[in-house]
């Protein structure tokens, strides 16, 4: 007699119904207010080191055809979900600046000065979707208005979120966008030193501010130079003179000429 076990494997599906629980209230805030409340422009956009706030790689971002200069800023939601659409209301708030000026006795050239409303805008409200953390928006400066005014102002404008279906952190809720103009123009600059085991060759150190992109005249009716710092070599002794030109992120440019005399 054969005795035969038969094994059945049975599986079983267990299923979870997820409810609905009283979560914490989502809350929004700007991130570009981390830091005293005020966002700080005050260098050509390098990526270099950390990103400005989440999400954006830069500071600024300078549209040349447009002539706009534009200011990435948002809107976060912070909590455990991202559940539900709703609309973020956006309003300059210009006492900001004032009250940054009369706290830190911001005087003369070191105040800040109200970017004129025709050259500025910013829309009034941002909609920030279902399922995300961020509502972005962007503040538009007019670009030759800028240039106009740079070197040596400091303009600024304040923003405010609100809503009224999510609480806003009341620290985090306002922003002041401060742009120095020192860095819409570059400043050309070098110092020359020559080669102490050979005369004719030069080396040009540059020492020029705010710059993007150099070209070098050597004066001696050679091919220019993009280098930022170059050497060059001349074969016939005597006085040359040569010319940095410097171009800012904006497209600005600053020349600086010097005469040099190249003997062995």
């Amino acid at each position: 007699m054969i005795a035969v076990l038969s094994l059945t494997l049975f599986s079983c599906k267990y299923e979870t119904d997820y409810r609905d629980a009283n979560y914490p209230d989502q809350i929004i805030y700007m991130p570009a207010a981390y830091g005293n409340g005020q966002f700080v422009i005050d260098d050509i956009d390098r990526k270099i080191g950390e990103l400005p706030f989440p999400g954006h790689p830069y500071r600024y971002v300078a549209d040349l055809e447009k002539r706009e200069f534009r200011v990435p800023l948002s809107a976060y939601r912070a909590g455990v979900n991202n559940r539900g659409a709703f609309t973020v209301d956006i309003k300059i708030n210009t006492g900001i600046v004032v009250t940054i000026n009369e706290n830190e006795e911001r005087t003369g050239m070191n105040e800040l000065l109200l970017i004129p409303s025709d050259k500025f805008s910013v829309v009034n409200s941002v909609k920030m979707k279902d399922g995300e953390r961020v509502a972005a928006f962007d503040l538009v400066v007019d670009l030759d208005f800028l240039i106009d005014n740079a070197p040596d102002r400091i303009f600024a404008i304040g923003t405010e979120i609100s809503s009224a279906e999510r609480k806003t952190n009341p620290e985090l809720s306002t922003t002041a966008v401060i742009i120095h103009t020192t860095f819409i123009k570059p400043t050309a600059d070098f110092e020359v030193v020559p080669d102490p085991s050979y005369g004719k060759i030069v080396v040009f150190k540059n020492a020029s501010i705010m710059a993007t992109a150099y070209q070098w005249d050597f004066g001696d009716g050679s091919p220019l130079s993009d280098d930022e710092s170059p050497t060059h070599f001349y074969p016939i002794d005597g006085n040359y003179t040569v010319k940095l030109t410097a171009t800012g992120y904006f497209g600005a440019e600053d020349v600086k000429a010097v005469t040099i005399f190249v003997s062995e």
